[in-house]
C-alpha cells in the first residue's frame, strides 16, 4: 500500500511540474498586456529551374549474372543517351545495384522466379527546354521501366526567405487593421513563430512553409511506361511552382 501511495504522490509531483513548465512556456508566448495575435500568410509563383528525372531499371532472371549484365548494359545505354544530350557527368547519379530473390505466390505457394537486379539513376536537367527530347530519347531507348520527374529550384532557401518576409508584412498589416478598427495602435512585436501557439499543433513543430509544384501525375509524360507514348516534342508545358509561408505574431497594443 505504501508503494502505491508513494507512486501516486510522485505522479502528482510530476504532473504539477509539467503544468508549471507548460504554463511558463505559454506565458512566454502570450503576454499579460493587451495584445493582438495574428496569422500572416504569403505565397508567390516560382518558375522551376531544374527537373530531376529518375529512371528505374530492373530485370529478373534465373541466372543472377544474366540479370546483372542486363542492368549494366541498359545503364551504359542510358548514360550514352544522356551524354549525347550534353548533360554534365556530375548531373547524373546512379545508385549501387540492389540484388535480391524475386518470388511471388501462386495458388498459396511461394514460387521462386529468379534473381531481381535493380538500379535507379537520377538525371538533373538544368535546361528545361530539353525535357521533351530527353524524355523521348530515354523511352525510345527502352532502358528504363519507369520515368518519374520532380521540378525544383536552384536556391529554395532564398525563395523561402523572401516569402517568409512577405508573410511577416501581411501579419503586421492585419494587426494594424484590427487595432485601428478598435481605436488602438500597434505598440511592439512581442513574439514571432512559425508554429501555432494556441492549440495542440504547437507541439507538432512543423513550420507551414513550403514550395510545391505540379506532381508527377499532373505533368503529362512525367510518369511514362514503355507502352505509353510520351508527349511530342515541344508540347509539354511545365507549370509554375508556388512558394508559401505562414507565421504567427503577437503584437502588443496601446
Amino acid at each position: 500500500m505504501a508503494i502505491k501511495i508513494s507512486g501516486v504522490y510522485t505522479l502528482k509531483k510530476y504532473l504539477l511540474f509539467f503544468f508549471l513548465v507548460s504554463y511558463s512556456a505559454w506565458s512566454d508566448v502570450i503576454p499579460e498586456a493587451p495584445h493582438i495575435y495574428v496569422e500572416g500568410y504569403a505565397e508567390q509563383s516560382v518558375k522551376p529551374e531544374i527537373i530531376v528525372l529518375s529512371a528505374y531499371l530492373a530485370h529478373t532472371d534465373k541466372d543472377a549474372s544474366i540479370a546483372k549484365n542486363e542492368i549494366d548494359r541498359r545503364s551504359v545505354e542510358l548514360f550514352e543517351v544522356v551524354k549525347n544530350m550534353g548533360i554534365a557527368r556530375e548531373d547524373i547519379r546512379a545508385t549501387p545495384l540492389r540484388i535480391s530473390p524475386h518470388t511471388e505466390y501462386k495458388n498459396g505457394e511461394e514460387v521462386n522466379l529468379g534473381t531481381r537486379v535493380v538500379r535507379s539513376i537520377d538525371i538533373t536537367l538544368r535546361d528545361l527546354s530539353l525535357y521533351s527530347e530527353l524524355n523521348q530519347s530515354l523511352v525510345d531507348a527502352g532502358v528504363s521501366e519507369t520515368l518519374d520527374a520532380e521540378v525544383k529550384v536552384e536556391n529554395p532557401r532564398e525563395i523561402k526567405k523572401q516569402v517568409l518576409f512577405e508573410a511577416l508584412k501581411n501579419a503586421r498589416e492585419k494587426a494594424e487593421q484590427l487595432a485601428e478598427l478598435n481605436g488602438k495602435k500597434i505598440k511592439d512585436v512581442y513574439s514571432i513563430s512559425e508554429f501555432k501557439t494556441r492549440d495542440e499543433s504547437a507541439y507538432d513543430l512543423i513550420p507551414s512553409q513550403e514550395i510545391y509544384g505540379q506532381s508527377s501525375s499532373e505533368l503529362a509524360g512525367l510518369s511514362v511506361r514503355r507502352r505509353v507514348p510520351p508527349p511530342q516534342s515541344g508540347l509539354l508545358e511545365i507549370g509554375e511552382m508556388t512558394a508559401s509561408a505562414t507565421v504567427y505574431v503577437v503584437f502588443t497594443i496601446q
